[in-house]
């Protein structure tokens, strides 16, 4: 067994080298180092034991208050619970995040819910390597942790890409597993505590966002739309082109419900449409083919309606990551188009989760994977603005960079490489949704 030494020079101290020290001590005339060194041996050593053996004890103390923090906040989740089923379910959190292989062995936790506040405490026994040569066997090591509930209630909208490269290696049924996991935990959330205390609205998107046909008659609906088209006219040598301002008019009879980007730059806000202003409005969208099956949902708690929503998205189409936050950020906005949002309050806490598995293809003005990034950027930065949590996840494919910077804080963006991560990447947005926090 080898030791570093005190010196800083970074050399090795073993028990040979002692061995070598003891010799040549023993040999000198000059004064009893022997003996002086005999007796300061194991004092020296027990010192350098007890070094190791409390180093090891911070080590089970860490682990140990991780191991409380996650049981706590499972806790902290679990409303209208009795004390035999919080602790029941605090231990089996403990034991899953400090399981029998790890050093220490801890002892059953004690859990107290005071309501506002879980706190929580737990002592493991630690056998010594080295200090038990003077007869101490093993130390105790404890740790608690408490979490506390903070009484928000929450407005939540799932922005979810439904595009066509979902249907692909078994990413759109983990979405949703995950995405219904998510609303398991926020029902029996700590912010639940009243009917209507939490709310989620689901906004499926591909190119477009489909906000319902039975929104035909809405004042913010635009149904012409004129844009650039390069239109050539004639044959061969006596085919001239040009630019034109082309307009569309669309039937309201035959249209599907989806709509498109809004002029720029109001396709980067959330300013209310004005009836009198073309420019304000969302153009409804001709080409049915680019429309997702599934309408919005806009807030709501009743959460079999929410289910249904999610299991009701099917993949299809090109991805424009800007309209789906302008409309998750609709859902949560109040007096937005279709929104049931309350206004904003201090005991109200607004979050977008958005999440997608691809770049950028088309919007209702270019196929510039470049120029959709830029609009989806400053789109970012509004909702940030606007004090709006912005949680991001990529799924395998999509720019990295641009949603890791479109998250409100660099640790509320998620890069998932396998879809079975998915489940715990919700799990983690949830826990952080359900008004919990470490306090200590």
């Amino acid at each position: 067994m080898e030791f570093f030494g005190m010196s800083g020079m970074g050399k090795r101290f073993s028990f040979t080298h002692a061995a070598r020290y003891l010799v040549v001590f023993k040999k000198d005339k000059r004064g009893n180092f022997a003996t002086i060194f005999a007796l300061a041996l194991i004092p020296i050593l027990v010192a350098m034991g007890a070094a190791v053996d409390i180093s090891r004890a911070y080590v089970v103390q860490s682990r140990l208050r991780s191991a409380l923090d996650a049981a706590g906040l499972a806790v902290g989740t679990a409303t209208g619970k009795t004390s035999t089923e919080v602790q029941s379910i605090a231990q089996a959190y403990f034991d899953a995040n400090y399981p029998a292989q790890k050093l220490g062995v801890p002892g059953t936790i004690s859990v107290t819910d005071n309501g506002d506040t879980v706190d929580l405490s737990v002592t493991a026994e630690l056998p010594t390597t080295i200090m038990n040569i003077v007869g101490i066997n093993e130390m105790n090591v404890s740790a608690t942790s408490q979490i506390k509930r903070q009484g928000k209630k929450l407005e939540v909208a799932l922005v979810l890409d439904n595009t066509g490269s979902m249907g692909q290696r078994g990413k759109l049924p983990a979405m949703k597993d995950a995405a219904k996991l998510l609303l398991k935990t926020l029902k029996n959330s700590s912010a639940a505590t009243s009917a209507g205390d939490v709310k989620i609205s689901v906004v499926p998107f591909t190119v477009d966002v489909n906000v319902g046909k039975a929104m035909k008659n809405e004042k913010w609906i635009r149904w012409s739309t004129t844009t650039q088209e390069y239109v050539c006219t004639g044959y061969w040598w006596w085919e001239t082109c040009e630019w034109k301002d082309v307009t569309t008019t669309v039937n309201k009879n035959s249209w599907k419900g989806c709509v498109q980007d809004r002029d720029q730059d109001y396709d980067v806000s959330n300013t209310t449409a004005d009836p009198a202003d073309d420019k304000t409005k969302y153009p409804a969208e001709s080409n049915n083919s680019y429309c997702p099956s599934a309408p919005i949902l806009p807030l709501t708690d009743n959460w079999d309606v929410i289910e249904a929503k999610i299991n009701a998205m099917q993949a299809s189409g090109n991805t424009n990551t800007t309209i789906g936050l302008a409309w998750g950020w609709n859902m949560v906005t109040f007096g937005g188009p279709e929104s049931t949002a309350a206004a904003k309050a201090d005991d109200l806490e607004k979050a977008i989760v958005f999440l997608t598995d691809g770049e950028n293809t088309q919007n209702r003005f270019t196929s510039s994977r470049n120029q959709i990034d830029d609009r989806t950027e400053l789109i970012c930065d509004a909702i940030r603005d606007d004090k709006i949590k912005l949680y991001t996840i990529r799924v395998i494919d999509g720019n990295a960079s641009l949603l890791r910077n479109c998250a409100t804080e660099s640790d509320m963006y998620y890069d998932v490489d396998q879809v079975d991560e998915l489940k715990s990447v919700f799990a983690s947005i949830a826990l952080q949704l359900s008004n919990l926090r470490i306090a200590k």
